[in-house]
């Protein structure tokens, strides 16, 4: 004894400097005051007698011919077994108090755990606990294993502990708690816990109102499902004993089979009948069908047949990992037949997959166990319930519709109106281009001839209200695309500054007219050159700067535009337009996109416009597959950015065309022929081609003068409209190619000049063999580029040099 106080007088100062020491084969401990529990698996060691049921007196007489074993870790697994297991630990109380703590060891569904505890005088005392006794003789009212002990002061004491099972898996948490550590992890757990059953429980409830309002089969699969769950869980943790078979009993002893079982039943079923396996696998519906029959089968066993239990556990997890791998081998074969369910589906199969794997692994002692490792099932499970009740009400959604067949009839109605519609919108936005050729050709060409500012402003008046028509008809027609998902982009070489620059010059004159700020920040020098679509870049801008006027009354509208060149070629734009007007409600902000939708159903009278305007952006940015998002506050302003990626050619496209000089356009001599109908058209292209040098022009009014007229005089180049009386342009076309006009102009460069700005007239235009295509309204600048182009590639054909 004069030893041991020795070593203890050498001990005690180092245990008091670092904390609580541990030995191999003795834990020492201070106090009974901290707030997590503390393991003592390294200071224990096990055994395992086999079926021997053995008194104390018995195992401390034989403890030294058993072969005793570490604890492997914190919680140890010691697997399906129906062995009883002796297990040894010493505790040593340093302190010159007596302490009072709590033991944990063994699962809540362990049949039979005996503590013995042996002080130094080798006095014994016992206690007992377990799910074959009733709940009320536990030596402590927990749903958990927990036995409270009693150390005297400066006192060593030896425990043993033995361990009894019918077959199921046997944990080894080895922690002594504290009053309040055993207070605090119930508290977690019970957070975790009331999360995971409150999640079940609003599952189960909703989804049984569903069956009984629906009569869906599914539901009800479900339903059982989540109950069965529910009741595996319970039983695991503790509480179906504690609340529902206090007195312990048969139904106690097999909740967690029983519960197992049915839920291994109810889910397989469940995922049969949802997926309509038969309608794609009979194969599948059979491996079901067997997998159901043996569940029953080990049912009847677990009812009727008590001598197999050691064998149930087992069985009825590998079950589990049958059903596991059917259902993953369902999804793998319904997504090949193409009759997978929806992704809701998916990812709760994934999840309940994952955490049921874990855990029946844990089980089988095949992954070490761990806190996550035995309550992955719960964790899965949860997340699975959640997924899966999404994709239950998405199933709500597919009956609602397979129950309403009828509207199919209507729907088709619809979808002929929807053509109509598109069609009466091609055609009256083609019939609307016409006029507003002659309104803005003819108010530059006027523009251009006066010098008196009062009428050039009146004109430019006019111009922009006309191309803000033209807009809105662009707009009307790419809505037609986009209904038809039609919508196309164009990829071509275009000096990005110059469209920059122009929507520049439209905004400036917007907002002069109503009082407003014009700001334009460039963040990094723009390419000089991009490869894309000139028209949709500069709708894309033109929208969106269109909106923020418009809905702007005082202060200022900003254009911010920022490159960043990247290595492959590529240039990222980000166009970033903010505003100060009246702002969006955040919550119509999702509905900001749609067609024919506005801010507010009285901004159509207010503001103006069809509300076509960000549903195109969007498809457009969409298709160049960028990003658009918009940030606002009512009152104060809107923020919209536009996020686009453009290749860079890596050298520049240099044509041999004339270049304008100082406002002259030089055709060197050129005679083009002027092919339309339209008196106000024709007159549109006299006041364009008269200003330029050295040109000469004749017209024809139909096909079939243009050929008398080709036969007749020489021409280097046509400018033919579409739709005309007697022969139409596509015609007039191909009767050139053949030689009705003579040899010599087989070859001769022909432009569509066309209000028809559809994708099916500009296919049509190179399928009949015209060289390019322009739509009215008639730009000049547009106009002599393209009859310059039409040149330079004329004489790369004759000369068959690149």
């Amino acid at each position: 004894m004069k030893k041991l106080q020795l070593i203890y007088g050498f001990i005690l100062p180092i245990y008091f400097l670092f904390g609580n020491l541990e030995i191999k084969g003795q834990f020492l401990i201070d106090q009974d005051s901290f707030l997590s529990p503390k393991t003592i698996y390294q200071s224990a060691e096990i055994t395992n007698v086999g079926a021997a049921i053995l008194k104390i007196e018995d195992f401390l007489e034989k403890q030294h011919t058993f072969d005793f074993e570490a604890i492997a870790g914190s919680n140890t697994n010691l697997g399906f077994t129906k062995d009883n297991y002796w297990l040894r630990f010493k505790l040593a109380n340093t302190s010159d108090k007596p302490l009072s703590l709590f033991f944990e060891t063994g699962r809540p569904i362990t049949d039979i755990i005996e503590l013995y505890q042996v002080n130094e005088a080798g006095t014994i005392t016992s206690q007992i606990t377990g799910d074959l006794l009733p709940f009320s003789d536990k030596p402590l009212s927990h749903r958990k294993m927990i036995f409270p002990i009693e150390l005297e002061a400066n006192q060593t004491y030896d425990f043993y502990v033995q361990y009894q099972s019918d077959g199921e898996v046997i944990n080894l948490p080895l922690d002594l708690h504290s009053a309040n550590s055993l207070i605090i992890s119930s508290y977690k757990e019970q957070l975790v816990f009331g999360l995971f059953y409150g999640i079940l429980l609003l599952a189960g409830t909703i989804y049984s109102f569903f069956y009984f309002g629906i009569k869906e089969k599914s539901f009800l699969l479900y339903f059982i499902y989540v109950l069965s769950i529910a009741l595996l869980h319970l039983s695991l943790d503790g509480y179906f004993f504690q609340y529902f078979t206090p007195n312990a009993g048969w139904l106690s002893r097999q909740a967690v089979l029983i519960a197992a079982a049915f839920s291994t039943l109810a889910f397989g079923r469940y995922v049969q009948i949802y997926m309509k396996v038969k309608s794609f696998s009979p194969l599948l519906e059979k491996a079901y069908n067997t997998l159901h029959i043996c569940v029953f089968t080990l049912l009847g066993a677990i009812f009727f047949f008590r001598a197999g239990q050691e064998f149930y556990y087992p069985f009825v997890n590998l079950f589990g990992i049958l059903l596991l791998f059917l259902i993953i081998g369902t999804m793998v074969t319904s997504i090949k037949k193409h009759a997978a369910p929806d992704i809701f589906f998916r990812i709760g199969l994934f999840f309940f997959f994952v955490g049921f794997l874990v855990f029946i692994l844990n089980n089988f002692s095949v992954i070490p166990n761990s806190f996550l490792t035995e309550n992955a099932s719960k964790f899965g499970t949860g997340l699975e319930i959640i997924f899966l009740s999404l994709s239950m009400a998405n199933r709500i959604r597919i009956l609602k519709s397979e129950k309403e067949k009828m509207q199919e009839i209507a729907l088709q109605r619809s979808q002929e109106s929807n053509e109509i519609k598109s069609f009466f919108l091609s055609n009256i936005s083609h019939e609307l281009r016409t006029p507003l050729n002659a309104v803005i050709g003819l108010s530059k060409s006027i523009q251009d001839s006066t010098e008196d500012q009062k009428v050039k402003s009146d004109l430019e008046v006019i111009q922009y209200s006309s191309l803000g028509l033209l807009s809105a008809i662009d707009d009307i027609l790419d809505y037609s695309k986009i209904e038809k998902k039609e919508l196309k982009l164009e990829e071509r070489q275009l000096e990005i500054s110059k469209v920059i620059q122009e929507l520049r010059t439209i905004t400036e004159n917007q907002v002069k007219n109503k009082n407003l700020k014009f700001i334009y920040e460039e963040i990094n020098q723009l390419p000089k050159y991009i490869l894309g679509d000139k028209a949709r870049i500069r709708q894309i801008i033109l929208n969106v700067l269109n909106n923020a006027v418009k809905f702007t009354q005082e202060g200022e509208v900003k254009l911010c535009i920022n490159s960043i060149m990247k290595n492959d070629n590529t240039v990222d734009l980000s166009i970033t337009i903010q505003d100060t007007g009246v702002g969006i409600d955040k919550t119509k902000l999702d509905r900001i996109y749609e067609s024919f939708i506005q801010e507010q159903i009285d901004d159509k009278r207010k503001f103006g416009g069809f509300g076509l305007g960000l549903c195109i952006v969007k498809a457009l940015v969409e298709l160049y597959q960028g990003k658009i998002d918009i940030s606002s506050e009512q009152g104060k302003g809107t923020k919209v950015q536009v996020h686009l990626n453009f290749k860079v050619p890596t050298r520049e496209q240099k044509l041999s065309v004339s270049p304008i000089i100082n406002g002259v356009y030089d055709l060197e001599g050129k005679h083009i022929l002027i092919v339309e109908d339209n008196p106000v058209n024709q007159m549109v292209m006299k006041s364009i081609l008269r200003k330029w040098k050295n040109t000469s022009f004749d017209i024809a009014n139909h096909g079939l003068e243009a050929l008398d007229k080709l036969q007749a005089s020489h021409f280097d180049l046509i400018l033919m409209d579409l739709q005309m009386p007697e022969m139409d342009g596509y015609e007039a076309t191909e009767a050139i190619r053949k030689g009705e006009a003579g040899s010599k102009y087989q070859n001769i460069p022909i432009i569509a000049v066309t209000a028809d700005a559809t994708d099916k007239a500009k296919s049509k235009v190179k399928a009949v063999g015209m060289d390019d295509y322009m739509t009215k309204p008639v730009d000049k600048d547009e106009l002599y580029t393209k009859i310059q182009h039409a040149f330079y590639l004329a004489k790369v054909d004759l000369s068959g040099v690149l």
